[in-house]
């Protein structure tokens, strides 16, 4: 139950000043949501991630914003959606009947969700230790079916905000990383086309690994942020 607190300010220092000034960097809870820890970065990060109700509760015990909080997964319940709309964090809805379900509920609680598609993309993060894009996933709406459902968000009351785009994790080829990241900014510039209001939230995820066995070499940070400050105009300019 003991972290090193300078160790993990250190890293997200190192991260932060790889990266373009216009991204905003989360923290995964569920990568360690030991309290001490989540508490102590969140004054580190610009939001949290979470993937259940008790991970939102411990984001919001942060005293976070709850708009720097993104709350994605599939197969979550009415109790945990139903918190989520009345904490107002950003819903990643994952699949048609969770649209429906949020909006309902959003109803019922007297409450506009805040929400965003999670976009199951048709392209993989090589060499990632998990992939979660590039054919059948649970993990989010095809991407082919998302401009009908963009269409359909639009006749109901909900807020959105914008794109979830995660292609994999555990990932330490950065050419692999890049080429990811060049797709998704394409397919959401795509996808903006159908959206029903201004995407004002792109989140690509990292994927970025961690070097944990013999051999393992640590990721080039410098090579990421510069593919994301290449592709930072066109974002700007096109979403």
């Amino acid at each position: 139950d003991v972290y090193d607190r300078q160790m993990s300010s250190d890293r997200v220092s190192e991260l932060r000043s790889a990266l373009p000034p216009e991204v905003r960097l989360h923290y995964a809870i569920k990568a360690n949501p030991m309290p001490a820890l989540v508490a102590h970065l969140a004054s580190e990060v610009d939001g949290f991630d979470v993937a259940s109700a008790a991970e939102l509760r411990g984001a919001l015990q942060t005293g976070i914003s709850p708009s720097s909080i993104g709350f994605a997964g599939p197969g979550k319940t009415a109790d945990e959606l139903s918190l989520a709309i009345s904490s107002g964090v950003i819903i990643n809805m994952e699949s048609p009947n969770e649209v429906e379900s949020i909006a309902a509920l959003g109803r019922e609680l007297g409450r506009r969700p805040t929400v965003a598609v999670r976009v199951n993309p048709p392209f993989e993060l090589k060499q990632s230790g998990m992939k979660m894009g590039g054919g059948a996933t649970p993990f989010g709406i095809d991407a082919e079916q998302v401009p009908a459902l963009l269409r359909r968000i639009a006749a109901l009351p909900l807020d959105f905000v914008g794109f979830h785009l995660f292609s994999g994790s555990q990932n330490l080829n950065v050419d692999s990383i890049c080429e990811a990241m060049e797709k998704s900014v394409e397919l959401a510039i795509e996808l903006t086309a159908s959206a029903p209001a201004t995407v004002r939230l792109l989140n690509i995820g990292g994927g970025l690994g961690i070097p944990y066995f013999p051999g393992d070499r640590r990721i080039d940070l410098s090579a990421i942020g510069d593919n994301l400050k290449r592709l930072m105009p066109q974002i700007k300019a096109q979403l």
